[in-house]
């Protein structure tokens, strides 16, 4: 049973990683039409290629991180998950913060 709830907490944090990582790839998107600039470089010649590409590219890396929830991890492997967790929404806090003063 204490199996099954560390897999149950596991699953949440990937889907709420995915579901970050969802909402990056839109935020980004969005700025980078208005004239801002992607610091990944890998994903900056992506978005430059195509920006459908780097849409597919970031929806895909969102079904990864998801399914990733439904394998059974050791704890270290966790534990990164919820430090990813805590970066990805200080990324998407900027997100909002940068679209906020670009409306204005």
């Amino acid at each position: 049973m204490e199996r099954l709830v560390r897999i149950q907490r596991h699953l949440w944090v990937c889907l709420c990683l995915g579901l970050l990582n969802a909402a990056d790839a839109l935020f980004t998107h969005h700025l980078l039409q208005k004239g801002g600039r992607e610091l990944n470089p890998l994903m900056r010649g992506i978005y430059e290629y195509d920006p459908v590409i780097f849409l597919l590219v970031k929806f895909f890396f969102t079904y990864l991180i998801i399914a990733v929830g439904f394998v059974p991890l050791k704890r270290r492997v966790q534990v990164l998950l919820n430090i990813a967790l805590i970066i990805y929404s200080v990324v998407i806090i900027w997100h909002i913060i940068i679209n906020v003063l670009l409306v204005r």
